[in-house]
């Protein structure tokens, strides 16, 4: 694909992380009305629409179709994409790709998502097995957490990590959500709380899970022509779209192959595509917002972005240099574990937190902010996109 275009985002939209009892599509009206108007585009702008496909409990299916209809949209593209929890991030390139490319001018591109509508245990657990390999893992019940967990206690033993302190991973994230009212949780915790909180799967415990909430984002991409033909707002928030990178290592959740369960290879190419794409060294980057759903795999991410050395993630962290004001901010949006985590809506919320922090209106702001690269992931973060976001001119 060629690119003629810049595609930037003009206009986000947030519902806060909690539970709601109005039907997701009324929550889809909401926060693209709140988009469009930030963009301050209209409707009969849009030409392009992407969304993660819906949950298998949402009862509306074909959403796309029906939500088209409930606003009077007639548009070019219409995708709904499903590839568990990166589905957010590859409906989100694949509209910058198509405004990149000309194929759209102004793309809308949003998720909803209510887990409190379902039990944990039931049709979801069902959900949850039918994830793993059908004959190896799924007759044993494997759960999400037992897989994080197996990955967390062979980073502890590989590294000599002590187990302990990846509490202060959620410490971090925890204090970073608090001042933001858009979070599901208001209130810092401390470490004793932390590994005070009941097990989940050992050695994980309740406060190092994310927790399902429900929730929804939205952001409107449009583009520049290159010939004085500005179709993206005019706003002063635009915010540009740098660089796309994705990948999908050869394993299936803890299935791998050739890599140890402690390295994350999604991540490290997927971010170095983006940042070649972008064209942007890892130093200039000033903010990370990764999709990290339990403490230690934030400490690997870190690794795999090469910040620091194999090993010395969770130590960055206790020295400070992941903090909003440190030297390499991780998740000042207070990320998965802070914020709470609708799967589907996660990257979008990654996303909304990039160009709140390039705008300069993030609740935990990092200074001079110009450079924010985030990831998504699904699986055992098998497989992983990575986006590089830019301040406006």
């Amino acid at each position: 694909m060629t690119v003629t275009r810049t595609a930037s985002v003009a206009g986000i939209g947030l519902l806060p992380n909690g539970t709601y009892s109005i039907p997701e599509r009324e929550l889809a009206i909401d926060v693209i009305h709140e988009a469009l108007e930030d963009a301050a585009v209209s409707m009969a702008d849009v030409d392009g629409l992407y969304m993660p496909s819906p949950r298998p409990w949402t009862k509306q299916k074909f959403f796309s179709t029906n939500l088209l209809h409930l606003l009077g949209l007639e548009v070019d593209r219409t995708i709904e994409v499903s590839t568990g929890g990166t589905s957010g991030g590859k409906a989100f390139q694949t509209a910058v790709s198509d405004v990149r490319s000309g194929a759209v001018d102004t793309a809308l591109v949003f998720a909803v998502e209510r887990n409190s509508v379902i039990e944990t245990t039931g049709p979801y657990f069902d959900y949850i097995l039918s994830t793993f390999d059908a004959n190896f893992e799924s007759p044993i019940g494997m759960s999400i957490p037992g897989v994080y967990a197996q990955s967390m206690q062979r980073y502890c033993h590989e590294y000599d990590v002590k187990r302990e302190d990846l509490a202060e991973i959620v410490v971090k994230n925890r204090d970073n959500a608090a001042a933001d009212p858009d979070t599901l949780f208001d209130k810092p915790v401390d470490r004793e709380a932390v590994l005070g909180s009941r097990p989940i799967a050992d050695p994980i415990r309740l406060y190092e899970c994310p927790a399902p909430c429900d929730g929804g984002a939205a952001l409107v991409v449009t583009s520049d022509d290159g010939d004085g033909s500005d179709t993206s707002s005019e706003t002063e928030g635009t915010v540009e779209v740098a660089g796309l990178g994705s990948h999908h290592a050869a394993s299936h959740l803890l299935m791998t192959r050739d890599e140890s369960i402690t390295e994350l290879p999604a991540v490290r190419k997927a971010a170095r595509e983006a940042s070649r794409d972008g064209g942007r060294a890892r130093d200039e980057i000033d903010v990370y917002e990764p999709y990290a759903p339990f403490p230690h795999i934030e400490a690997i991410i870190t690794e795999e972005l090469g910040l620091v050395d194999r090993g010395a993630g969770l130590e960055a962290c206790l020295d400070g240099r992941t903090a909003a004001d440190g030297e390499f901010p991780i998740s000042p949006s207070g990320g998965c574990l802070g914020r709470g985590h609708p799967p589907m809506v996660t990257p979008l919320y990654n996303y909304v937190e990039a160009v709140r922090q390039l705008r300069g209106t993030a609740s935990t702001q990092v200074l001079d902010a110009n450079y924010v690269l985030t990831t998504s992931e699904h699986g055992h973060v098998n497989g992983a996109t990575a986006t590089v976001f830019a301040k406006g001119e």
